[in-house]
């Protein structure tokens, strides 16, 4: 047993040192702290406009404000537990009075729940109620 050990001991010992530059090494830790400001950086962004939004949320006819009732629909729990309240989602969208305040509530929705509304849409309904949403969302002018 202690034969193997005292191999790999020596093994160890025996390995050359790695040398690395100082000029690597610096530029190493450089593009450490660049990625760890740029990450830094962009959640501090990202928190801003998501507390932008939800404090925006409570004016009604801000796309906040849709988008927030959008996912609340979503998330609709009734006495039975089933999920989206379809025709909660259809007055809403249908609310929505041009296809310019549309993209704003997409981008609303985006930045509040870090998800794509159409993606959400597409999961939460089925085929043809979700093809019930894009026709509505289409008739916009």
């Amino acid at each position: 047993m202690a034969l193997p050990a005292a191999l790999a001991v020596q093994a160890i010992k025996s390995k050359p040192k790695l040398k690395v530059n100082s000029k690597v090494t610096t530029v190493l830790l450089t593009a450490g702290l660049g990625l760890g400001a740029f990450f830094g950086v962009r959640a501090l962004v990202r928190t801003f406009k998501r507390n932008n939004r939800e404090r925006l949320a409570l004016n009604e006819g801000n796309p906040a404000s849709y988008a927030t009732q959008l996912k609340m629909a979503f998330e609709n729990d009734n006495a039975f537990g089933w999920g989206t309240d379809e025709e909660m989602v259809y007055r809403i969208l249908e609310q929505i009075p041009s296809t310019s305040l549309m993209r704003k509530v997409l981008r609303a929705y985006k930045d509040l729940y870090n998800s794509n509304l159409s993606a959400d849409l597409k999961n939460e309904m089925t085929t043809q109620e979700y093809l019930i949403a894009l026709e509505i969302i289409n008739s916009k002018t």
